[in-house]
């Protein structure tokens, strides 16, 4: 980060207004490209409070959020305010799909999304704002986390409520709530600092064998919804979320190592794969 720069940044967590206010001016450009970019489609009369409640989001906590700023790895000021800005975004727009004209004021992190559930084979609304380099990414952070974190936030994202996502992973609501906040926060500062790989998600010639292979064949004429529903048994933990990335694979094209990581790295994750997968057939093709 630039003398320059730091300085700003300086002034402003240490609670001097002007900073902010010059803070704002140098990054407003960059916060309504986020804002502007494709997939969200907000109503142009609609980005003024939407920028006004981000503004306040930052501010919030004694800037909270900027304060997790740390600028390893050359990530400039710029780059971590563009993946706060996407995160506040997705937030915004799972709110605005349940209320199209509610204006300001963002759902705090334990809020539950009311929203219906997407159809789990399209990219949701990761996937109307993230393309390509920055989707992979995207992944490749999500998927290195532990299973707990990864299944709140795949679970969250499909517009599931989190009381069935607390019985699904048999926990409370309340700790359904820390683990998607710490998900994101962890994804973020490891972003920030670069400690992410940056590889283009390809399909795992390893994972996809005959015997994970032909039941997802099977399961291509099932409904999504039908699947979600078959997945989100009370109590099924891993189970369900190795079922869902599995039969969304061309949206995650999880490896074999993060499947294992998953099932919690006791078994082989293939076979744990094709067993799920086998049960998965019988529940929702009997």
């Amino acid at each position: 980060m630039k003398d320059d720069q730091k300085e700003l940044l300086d002034r402003v967590l240490s609670g001097d207004p002007p900073a902010f206010e010059q803070f704002l001016d140098r990054y407003r450009s960059l916060v309504f490209s986020v804002f502007y970019g494709k997939g969200f489609a907000f109503p142009a009369d609609y980005m003024d409070d939407l920028y006004q409640s981000f503004v306040l989001a930052l501010a919030r906590n004694d800037y909270q959020k900027l304060r997790a700023f740390q600028g390893r790895n050359n990530c400039s000021m710029a780059t971590f305010l563009q993946v706060v800005a996407t995160r506040f975004a997705l937030d915004e727009l799972r709110k605005w799909k349940r209320h199209p004209r509610a204006r300001g004021g963002m759902p705090d992190d334990d809020e539950a999304p009311q929203a219906e559930p997407e159809d789990t084979r399209g990219l949701g609304p990761v996937g109307e704002s993230l393309e390509g380099e920055q989707l992979d990414i995207f992944h490749n952070l999500l998927f290195a986390l532990e299973w707990k974190r990864v299944s709140s936030v795949l679970w969250v994202f499909e517009g599931v409520q989190r009381e069935t996502i607390a019985d699904v992973m048999a926990t409370s609501r309340a700790n359904i709530d820390a683990l998607y906040k710490r998900a994101k926060d962890q994804m973020t500062q490891r972003f920030a600092e670069g400690g992410y790989s940056r590889n283009r998600r390809a399909p795992d010639k390893d994972l996809l064998v005959p015997s994970v292979a032909e039941p997802l064949q099977r399961l291509l004429h099932v409904p999504p919804r039908r699947i979600q529903a078959a997945l989100l048994q009370p109590g099924a933990k891993q189970r369900a979320l190795i079922g869902h990335v599995l039969t969304a694979y061309p949206r995650f094209q999880c490896s074999e190592a993060e499947i294992d990581r998953m099932a919690g790295g006791k078994r082989d994750g293939r076979q744990v794969a094709a067993e799920i997968l086998e049960e998965l057939v019988e529940r929702v093709d009997p």
